[in-house]
């Protein structure tokens, strides 16, 4: 007899988005994010320097971590 039964999906992505750095891209991100019911998406290659969080409007949470070096 099993203990836990109980199963949830989570979708997780990943997206190599080239630069962060067009206009209008976190806002591209998150609507893609709810498109494809993402629950996570990596993002790879924003040349973004820094590492932080940023609520967006649509309240996804974007939490990035960057190599300090520029072109990295």
């Amino acid at each position: 007899m099993p203990l836990l039964t109980t199963r949830a999906k989570i979708f997780i992505g990943t997206w190599n988005v080239r630069t962060m750095w067009e206009t209008g891209k976190t806002s591209q991100i998150a609507t893609e994010m709810r498109r494809y019911k993402f629950a996570v998406l990596g993002i790879s290659e924003t040349h973004w320097t820094l590492a932080g969080q940023q609520r967006l409007n649509t309240a996804e949470m974007l939490l990035y971590s960057c190599n300090e070096e520029e072109n990295a």
